[in-house]
Formats: C-alpha cells, sequence, structure tokens
C-alpha cells in the first residue's frame, strides 16, 4: 500500500461520517471490522500501533474448545467455543488445521484414566467432530522428556493456526479497501466527544506516521483495544460494568528438537496449571507465564524472573534443558481476564474466567468488549453486528484481489517470506519491525531478531529497512536502535540461565 493510498485515506477519514468506527486492530476488532465490511457498513478501524501488535501477536496459536471450562462444568461454554473452533476449521482451509495434543500428567496428580474420562466428556461435547482421546503408553516425543516425566500421555485433537497469529489477524483486514472502508495502523485515539445534537461521535486521532491530525466522525464506536480498552473508555468518559485484570504470559521460542512434531502439554502441579512445548516452523514454543500484572506499562515486558521460571520447568520436564543459547527469541502476551469494576481481589489467574464480555454504554452509541480470544473472535463479531442498527444499505463489492505474493529469501529460513515492498503495498506494513515480527516470522525464527549470529544480517536489514524510510541514512539509524532492542532482550536470557557461569568457563 503506497503512502499516496495512505494519504488518500486520510482524506476519506477526514470527509466522511462512519457508521461504525473500531478502535483496536487485534483479532477482535480485525474479525469484527471483516464482518461489518462484508454487510455493507462504512468502517473505520484504527489501532495506535500495527495490526496484531498486542496480545495478538503473542498468543501460543491454539484454536482450543475450552477444555480450562470442564473444569467448572460450565458446559455451555465448552460446546460454543468447541463449535467456534470446528467451524473454523471447516471454512478456513488451510489457515486453521485440527492437531494431535499429548498430555503428559505429573507423578502423584490426579488418576489419568479420571483426566481420561474427562477428555471423553470434553470430545462428547464437541460432537465428535475431533479425533477421539486416547491413552498412549509409547509416543515418538517420549524421547524428548526427562526420564521422571517419561509417563503415558492422554492424546486428544484441537487445532491450531498453520503460520502466526499476526498474520491470521491480517487475513481479516486487508483485503478491504474502499466503498467508506478505512483502516489505519499506527493511528491513536486522543479524544472522544459525543454530540447530542447531531448524534455523531467527534474523534480526535494521531495518524502516528506523519505526526498529523485527524478528525473522524462516526455514529457508533466499538472499543476492542483489548488491555487498553478501559483506558479508552476513560478517554471518552464511558461507564462500564466491567474491566480487565492483566495476565502476562511469556514464551521462550528455541530451536525445534528432531522429532518434535505434535505439542506436548505438561501439568505443573501449580494451581491446577499447565505449560506446553509447541512446534512451529523452525522453533518450538515453550510457556507461557501466568502472572498478573498492574498496568499496561508492564504487560509486554519480559523480565529476568519469567525466563528463569520458564528454564527451571524445563529441566522438570525435557530431557535437555534450556540454556540460554538454544533461545532463539522471547515472546511474550496478556490475557485481557474480565471481572466486574468493583472486583478488588488478586487471585491465581486460572482462578478468573477466560469469557468475553459485550457492553453497550447507556449513555452514548458506544460497545465495549472485554476478553475474547482467537476461538470465539466469529461468534463475538457476529453478536457485536446484531447489536447495532441497520443503517442505509449500500452496493458493496466483494473484497479486492491482492496481487500475487512476491516471495523474498531470508537467510536461515528454509522457506520464502512474502518481500518488504509487497507486504508495503499490500499489508499496510510501514516499518522494517512491523515486517520482521507481524507480517513475517523472521524476528521470531531467526536468532538475534534477525540479525543472526555476530550481527551477520546486519547490512541485509538496512537495505530492507530502507524499502519502507526510502532513505538509508534514516534506515541505518533504524536497524541500529532495533539492535539495541534486541541486546536489551539477549541480555536478559543471559541473566536468567543458570548455568550462565559455566558457559563463562
Amino acid at each position: 500500500m503506497s503512502e499516496h493510498s495512505r494519504a488518500e485515506d486520510r482524506r476519506v477519514v477526514e470527509d466522511s461520517i462512519f457508521d461504525v468506527v473500531v478502535v483496536g486492530g487485534g483479532i477482535n476488532g480485525a474479525c469484527l471490522y471483516h464482518h461489518l465490511c462484508r454487510r455493507g457498513y462504512s468502517v473505520l478501524l484504527i489501532d495506535k500501533g500495527d495490526f496484531a501488535s498486542g496480545t495478538s501477536q503473542a498468543s501460543a496459536m491454539l484454536i482450543w474448545g475450552g477444555l480450562l471450562y470442564l473444569r467448572q462444568m460450565d458446559v455451555s461454554t465448552v460446546w460454543k467455543l468447541s463449535r467456534a473452533r470446528d467451524t473454523m476449521v471447516r471454512e478456513l482451509g488451510a489457515e486453521v488445521c485440527p492437531r494431535t495434543f499429548r498430555y503428559v500428567p505429573r507423578a502423584g496428580g490426579a488418576a489419568r484414566f479420571g483426566l481420561l474420562g474427562g477428555l471423553w466428556l470434553y470430545w462428547l461435547l464437541g460432537a465428535m467432530r475431533r479425533r477421539p482421546p486416547a491413552l498412549e503408553h509409547d509416543y515418538p516425543e517420549k524421547t524428548l522428556l526427562a526420564p521422571a516425566a517419561r509417563r503415558p500421555a492422554l492424546a486428544y485433537e484441537e487445532a491450531a493456526l498453520s503460520l502466526s497469529d499476526s498474520r491470521f489477524v491480517l487475513r481479516w483486514i486487508v483485503p478491504w479497501r474502499g466503498q467508506g472502508q478505512v483502516a489505519l495502523n499506527h493511528c491513536g485515539l486522543d479524544r472522544a466527544r459525543w454530540d447530542r445534537r447531531s448524534r455523531v461521535w467527534d474523534l480526535e486521532l494521531r495518524d502516528e506516521l506523519g505526526a498529523r491530525e485527524l478528525r473522524a466522525r462516526s455514529r457508533w464506536v466499538v472499543n476492542c483495544a483489548g488491555i487498553w480498552t478501559d483506558e479508552v473508555n476513560r478517554r471518552a468518559r464511558i461507564e462500564c460494568p466491567y474491566k480487565h485484570v492483566l495476565s502476562k504470559g511469556a514464551f521462550v521460542t528455541v530451536r525445534r528438537p528432531a522429532g518434535h512434531e505434535v505439542p506436548l502439554m505438561f501439568d505443573t502441579g501449580m494451581n491446577g496449571d499447565s505449560i506446553s512445548f509447541l512446534p512451529w516452523g523452525p522453533v518450538s514454543l515453550w510457556g507461557p507465564t501466568e502472572t498478573l500484572v498492574d498496568r499496561p506499562e508492564r504487560a509486554y515486558r519480559v523480565e529476568v524472573d519469567d525466563v528463569r521460571w520458564l528454564i527451571e520447568q524445563s529441566a522438570r520436564h525435557l530431557e535437555r534443558p534450556i540454556r540460554a543459547e538454544d533461545i532463539v527469541s522471547l515472546r511474550c502476551g496478556v490475557r485481557p481476564l474480565v471481572v466486574k469494576k468493583s472486583f478488588s481481589r488478586r487471585p491465581y489467574p486460572l482462578e478468573i474466567s477466560r469469557r468475553s464480555r459485550v457492553s453497550a454504554a447507556r449513555e452514548a452509541p458506544w460497545i465495549s468488549v472485554h476478553g475474547g480470544k482467537i476461538t470465539g473472535c466469529v461468534d463475538l463479531a457476529e453478536a457485536i453486528v446484531r447489536m447495532l442498527p441497520r443503517f442505509p444499505a449500500r452496493s458493496l463489492e466483494a473484497p479486492r484481489p491482492q496481487e500475487p505474493i512476491e516471495w523474498f529469501h531470508y537467510p536461515g529460513l528454509a522457506d520464502p517470506v512474502p518481500s518488504p515492498s509487497w507486504c508495503r503495498r499490500e499489508e499496510r506494513c510501514y516499518r522494517l519491525v512491523d515486517y520482521l515480527r507481524r507480517r513475517t516470522n523472521i524476528s521470531q525464527w531467526v536468532p538475534g531478531g534477525g540479525l543472526g549470529e555476530n550481527d551477520r544480517h546486519f547490512p541485509l536489514l538496512v537495505r530492507l529497512a530502507e524499502v519502507f524510510t526510502g532513505d538509508p541514512v534514516r534506515a541505518r539509524r533504524e536497524v541500529e536502535r532495533y539492535r539495541e532492542e534486541v541486546r536489551k532482550e539477549e541480555a536478559i536470557i543471559f541473566a536468567a540461565d543458570p548455568h550462565k557461569e559455566e558457559s563463562l568457563t
């Protein structure tokens, strides 16, 4: 997408009164944007960062049927999420694929036959659409486990995203352009005021790419800002019966061990929690943590204690404990957990429901979304659409087809990735970090955030950055700043490694 196209989008924003403005370009906002566009609404989608730059870039990428809710015997939620999972598998083709999981109970924990019975109930509530659960005494991944952890596993089937959660978010956004449909990343909401006389929201926006102020007007606003939902409501002076409690989930990615083909889940023995080992391209994800954080500013910061805990857990469950030199990258997301506004306790995060809540404000046409997950994004979007009035129907063309992908071979990756110039034109990619982290998996799959060992790819990153800056001097400065951030991450990894003294000797 060219700068001229973005300038045209800004002009449309200034000149239009939209039916709906969606705040937040994560999975909830992106899926809602798609459903509104498809029904002929004029829609503006904004995100203060890149699309999928919050929690939606750092999930476990699992499409699950709500197994967690079976503990609480919340049969209705399990049935709904299982149906949503299977609908995605059926309708989204290669983007969502069935995956077998193996759960390894801890020694002395709940009887495995009781757990197997629970999985059979889970399978029945999912209308028997997935592979039936089974107890497996021998399985290929057993060789990856620590000797004390080599126990029979419970196999069951869920689903997972085939590429990444960031690309899954983009698939709902990028096809729609024109006819009053605008999606602006790097565009934040500064202020919102409801004009009772004209019955229109007056929104003050800031386009971060050019430090430009924009004014948008809309009949309705839907707040899908994720962990920033409460802050956006505060700016608009919206009262809501719910708020978020934030739980940080950090992963480490390691070079994928030979033979790791199936996701593994382990009982940690702490508060009924589990930890996972998930194959993903050339790496495997180990995690996540489950830590309450007080404010969004701390939410996406991986700390030494997070990495140290993950390393310690690997020593309990894996045949080869993780060391600093094994870690390719860090990955950190935040679960926005929904509680009533009066909630004041500080429980373990698993005690709080993962369900979403949608509430309409009394004082103005404003809808707030709290919580949400990838599995339920379509159901959530359809529920919000039903809450909105039907504006005059518009003639609607089908989403525009994308240009054929221009492929690019990045050193260290077996398969090609979309080129930076194609991502700029077709996927609203404007910064190097957006390209490395969300349009591709380079920063997650290649050591050093894509810089490689001893910064061998530094000159290449400068050339890639120039695609977005148009200036070789600015491009080099951007890569130097990026390298500084990578160094900070590496310092955290090294400081967390209990074997660092051995590495020094």
